[in-house]
């Protein structure tokens, strides 16, 4: 009879479904031993307290990179473009493809239709746009934010995006009796308060940082807020649109959020950061 899992066990495989899901890094050394050369089914629902956790900080690795570049006198927009090619690479591109084949599907007539154009991997003309637009937003959000507010805004839009993207399976049904989003259905509830909670800790530990570059605790809680409030609308937003258009969730639509709300965080913190007095 094997012994369960220790508290370390649970941790490091939680941890190893996020990063396999989230980013393309090797997963291997951290999975307990078990699980190393084994077909059991891995608990991909119950590892989503650390999802947010791993945006965090992948939003600082992206953000540390443009940072560098910008005090290397790179210009501004290269700057960024070279951080989102580096957070692209780093994430496998997963979400931004969720966004494209959830923009496609929009050109289907029933819900039935557009999961079919949604399954298809081809990239039709609505995807190029919505790939074009997001990407060209997110670099000039990127190029405007000024230096001390780079690493705090990364941070908070990399983690903002990983957790609006648990609001739509939280509240509507899978749109599909297949496919790797169906495994989060039921949400398990206490890890989504987890994710939650581990997504305010990050947000405020944005804020200090912020802060602690820039003493001006006005724009400081303009941009906390600002974030918080266009990441709960955008995920709020996309969750109505996939139960208009499909009847619930997929895994597009869990990336489409996640493109949709990093593009609009770091949108809504550039605009801000143009407040004349504010930086």
């Amino acid at each position: 009879m094997s012994r369960p899992p220790s508290p370390l066990d649970t941790v490091r495989l939680h941890l190893a479904c996020g990063l396999g899901l989230l980013t393309r890094l090797p997963i291997n050394w951290l999975l307990p031993a078990a699980y190393r050369h084994s077909a059991s089914v891995w608990p991909m629902a119950r590892s989503l307290w650390c999802w947010p956790l791993i945006g965090a900080v992948m939003g600082l690795l992206c953000g540390g990179l443009l940072l560098l570049a910008q005090l290397a006198h790179m210009p501004p927009l290269v700057a960024a473009c070279l951080a989102l090619t580096a957070q692209t690479i780093l994430g496998g591109g997963l979400h931004e493809d969720g966004l494209a084949d959830m923009a496609d599907g929009c050109g289907g007539t029933t819900p039935a239709r557009r999961l079919e154009i949604m399954r298809d991997s081809r990239v039709g003309s609505y995807g190029v746009m919505a790939l074009c637009l997001s990407f060209g937003l997110r670099a000039a959000s990127l190029a405007s934010l000024p230096l001390p507010a780079i690493l705090p805004g990364c941070l908070m839009a990399a983690c903002l995006a990983r957790a609006a993207l648990l609001v739509p399976p939280a509240i509507l049904p899978p749109a599909r009796p297949d496919g790797l989003a169906r495994m989060l259905h039921p949400l398990p509830r206490r890890p989504f308060a987890l994710a939650m909670m581990g997504a305010a800790l990050c947000v405020l530990a944005a804020m200090l940082l912020g802060y602690a570059l820039h003493p001006n605790p006005a724009a400081c809680l303009a941009q906390t807020v600002g974030a918080l409030l266009v990441a709960a609308l955008t995920a709020a937003l996309v969750a109505r649109t996939a139960l208009r258009m499909l009847g619930g969730y997929t895994g597009d639509v869990l990336g489409a959020c996640a493109v949709l709300t990093d593009t609009v965080v770091l949108t809504t913190l550039a605009t801000l950061a143009q407040i004349p007095g504010f930086f």
